[in-house]
């Protein structure tokens, strides 16, 4: 039993790094800049410092969105 855990906080979400998305999606570095540029993709978060990435869901909505 998690003690730690407050009624009214939301569990933890894993953050998929950049790069991580990009291999996941097969898109290259400038792709995902162009993307981003027209607000296509996820909203990202900074992870710490100038490393950037996308929670979990996010992409996964992305994902189901854009599927072929």
């Amino acid at each position: 039993m998690d003690t730690n855990k407050d009624d009214n906080q939301r569990p933890l979400e894993r953050v998929i790094s950049r790069v991580k998305f990009r291999e996941l999606t097969g898109i290259s570095r400038t792709t995902e800049w162009r993307l981003a540029q027209k607000n296509l993709l996820p909203k990202q978060l900074e992870i710490s410092g100038r490393h950037m990435g996308y929670l979990e869901s996010s992409y996964i909505a992305w994902l189901e969105l854009n599927a072929a």
